[in-house]
């Protein structure tokens, strides 16, 4: 498992679902590759739309629900830091 750094992190975030900036966590799918995620900012979903519009079962929205998810992707639950998001926990 990497070692859940960013790899770039992304400054900041926007929601595929509602087009808001994401403030605080949202969900943020990723690909693993030499120890970090790759993250893919364009499908990041914001927390009020990952828990409410994509799945209210569980922890986290299905990854294919997400996004198209490959065998090396992930989704990642992410919180706003100073230097942008940092990664909660992953699911994949």
């Amino acid at each position: 498992m990497p070692d859940a750094s960013l790899d770039p992190a992304p400054l900041s975030l926007t929601c595929a679902v509602c087009g808001e900036e994401v403030d605080d966590a949202g969900y943020l799918p990723a690909t693993e590759e030499d120890g970090a995620y790759r993250p893919h900012p364009d499908a990041a979903v914001c927390g009020p739309c990952g828990f409410n519009e994509v799945g209210m079962l569980g922890c986290a929205p299905e990854l294919d629900e997400v996004a198209d998810a490959g065998p090396e992707d992930a989704l990642l639950y992410v919180t706003r830091v100073d230097e942008g998001f940092e990664v909660v926990s992953a699911k994949g």
